[in-house]
């Protein structure tokens, strides 16, 4: 791997994790130049990771306009968050099927985490703990396409996750839904468990929604007052 690649990759990662975390807000313009300052590095590289995050819609490119973060919608968010129940669901059903035992184990290090990462009231690690679950339940299905295909949504999900408000109510009240779902799927009360895993994804998508109307309103009364006139 040549230094220019090992730059590209390294630049990747920080402008993905920038995007996911939030540190980038949503429709952000991104400049290859200050990019570029920023890392300390050449601009070819920070091109070279900006066209392999428009590949996975992280951002996006306008000609004659320039690179920008993703832009979601209430379109955007539904349709994200109907894949995200259809992949999870479907993992939910093959796991439970297949091995309970190994579903439980799967699921069993992000349950605990993030109760105790809660109890001693450390969010963050709770959130990571939080998409730890919902990465080890995919994965208990064993099915490598599906696994497959939970990547290629699951930036977007986590990028639409960390800009929700962490209440430590809610996140308790998510990692008891967790604990919810694995017990009824591995007691043979699938269906019930698949109820609770819609409603959990249905909970993130109004809650997202509710933060795009908001963001929507502070940007409109932004631009009213730029471009109000100014008092003599």
């Amino acid at each position: 791997m040549t230094d220019d690649s090992k730059l590209s990759l390294r630049a990747e990662a920080i402008i993905r994790d920038a995007i996911i975390t939030g540190r980038f807000a949503f429709g952000a313009r991104l400049s290859d130049r200050v990019l570029a300052e920023e890392l300390e590095i050449s601009r070819t590289p920070v091109r070279e990771a900006l066209s392999r995050l428009a590949q996975e819609d992280l951002v996006v490119v306008r000609p004659q306009s320039g690179t920008f973060v993703m832009d979601l919608d209430a379109t955007d968010l539904r349709r994200i968050c109907e894949m995200r129940a259809v992949l999870e669901l479907g993992a939910l059903r093959i796991a439970a099927a297949s091995d309970a035992d190994a579903l439980v184990a799967a699921v069993s290090i992000p349950l605990s985490g993030g109760a105790l990462a809660l109890e001693d009231g450390d969010l963050a690690r709770a959130d990571v703990m939080d998409t730890a679950f919902h990465e080890a339940l995919v994965g208990a299905a064993a099915n490598p396409l599906l696994t497959r295909a939970y990547r290629g949504i699951a930036d977007q999900v986590g990028a639409i996750r960390h800009r929700l408000p962490r209440e430590i109510s809610r996140m308790r009240a998510a990692v008891e839904q967790h604990r919810r779902i694995i017990d009824l799927a591995v007691t043979g009360r699938l269906v019930d468990a698949e109820a609770q895993l819609s409603t959990h994804v249905r909970i993130v998508e109004k809650l997202a929604t509710d933060f795009l109307f908001q963001q929507t309103k502070v940007a409109g009364r932004s631009r009213r007052r730029s471009q109000a006139p100014e008092r003599t």
